[in-house]
């Protein structure tokens, strides 16, 4: 049984057993919500229809070129992960998969592949502004984010570094000099991606929604290369099933937030007579492995947090940091479940390999952390 499907069978047992008619009313009308339910399945789908364009033009096949003439054949393994990390979404997983050195399969193992891949993609979430959970807590909080970010870069620096020691073999470099081919772009097409590079801009900038560049972005390419774009437009079995196994966990989702789990699990651990930073930190646990996402536990933990006289800062840092710690070895993180099936990978065997790395990450810089603060 899939991860996916196993999330779906839960939900079902979850609503037979404690759901009632309003409860199912609030899960549909969850999934009718097109930010939550729609938006993530949209994303991943234009997101794959991009991927196969850039492959017929040869693009990524030209970046893998380029760096493996360079001879930064290992550096692209976490670079190219790294920098496509910064796509605020589902898709971008996706994407960071396609982009990887097409030789790497040769020298490792699909799973390792994996491992590296979805590894790199999130080793800057602890200390990335951008992040939402991030922006979500300092708000609640009215804590500096830049403090917050000054306080967690250790634990992005310590991630890369552990990812890089334990995950990335240590290639010896090819004698053979391998020469990169350029692309033949003629004026149009030039034109056609210099706008793209124009609508991106604009959109970052703006600060809309993703899947709205997505689509504008892959509206001007339909209109420019219709053939190209016609022929990458159906979903292929693959695409199908991981858009599945996405539905599938945000569906549990919805079901435990409708039940109200969440909120039975935060009062009886703060009325359970621990320490406050401990009960925060146990529902910090709790919310991000359910639900693998940031926002989730902070919009429970943090307004609590506010309520604490003094400055709390500190404990912010470290929730946050806990929290996104949690996210990388859930099974309910949608980017975890997107590079398993890429690599066709079991989920459980993606966690093996990227817990230790992780684990001894967080470990040194929770060392130092509480040796500052403490």
């Amino acid at each position: 049984m899939t991860i996916g499907r196993l999330f779906l069978v839960l939900s079902i047992v979850l609503l037979v057993c404690f759901g009632n008619r309003d409860v199912i009313a609030s899960v549909l009308v969850r999934l009718k919500s097109f930010d939550y339910f729609l938006s993530p399945l949209l994303i991943l789908y234009l997101v794959s229809v991009l991927e196969r364009v850039l492959n017929k033009f040869g693009l990524i096949k030209w970046i893998e070129d380029f760096l493996e003439a360079k001879q930064l054949t290992r550096l692209s393994y976490a670079a190219i992960p790294g920098f496509l990390g910064l796509i605020p979404s589902v898709g971008g997983a996706h994407f960071a998969c396609s982009m990887f050195p097409s030789d790497a399969g040769k020298k490792l193992s699909s799973c390792r592949l994996a491992a590296i891949n979805y590894f790199f993609r999130h080793f800057h979430v602890y200390s990335n502004p951008l992040i939402a959970g991030t922006v979500l807590a300092c708000t609640i909080t009215n804590t500096s984010l830049w403090v917050l970010v000054l306080n967690l870069f250790p634990l992005t620096v310590f991630t890369f570094i552990s990812g890089w020691y334990f995950l990335i073999p240590r290639f010896l470099r090819s004698p053979e000099t391998k020469r990169v081919c350029l692309i033949n772009i003629d004026f149009r097409t030039g034109a056609i991606l210099f706008l793209v590079l124009l609508e991106t801009i604009f959109f970052f900038l703006s600060n809309l929604k993703i899947y709205s560049w997505l689509i504008t972005v892959v509206a001007t390419l339909a209109i420019s290369f219709p053939r190209k774009m016609l022929s990458s437009m159906a979903p292929s079995k693959d695409n199908l099933f991981l858009l599945s196994e996405i539905a599938f966990i945000l569906i549990f989702a919805s079901v435990v937030n409708c039940l109200g789990i969440s909120r039975i699990l935060t009062d009886f651990i703060c009325n359970g007579g621990v320490p406050l930073w401990l009960a925060f930190s146990l529902i910090t646990v709790l919310l991000a492995f359910i639900t693998g996402i940031s926002q989730a536990y902070v919009a429970i933990i943090m307004p609590l947090v506010s309520t604490m006289s003094g400055d709390e800062s500190t404990l912010v840092c470290w929730l946050l940091a806990l929290g996104f710690y949690i996210q990388y070895l859930t099974p309910s993180h949608l980017c975890l479940v997107v590079c398993a099936d890429f690599y066709k990978c079991s989920v459980l065997n993606l966690l093996k390999q990227v817990f230790f790395p992780a684990t001894i990450a967080f470990l040194f810089w929770s060392i130092l952390f509480f040796t500052i603060y403490l």
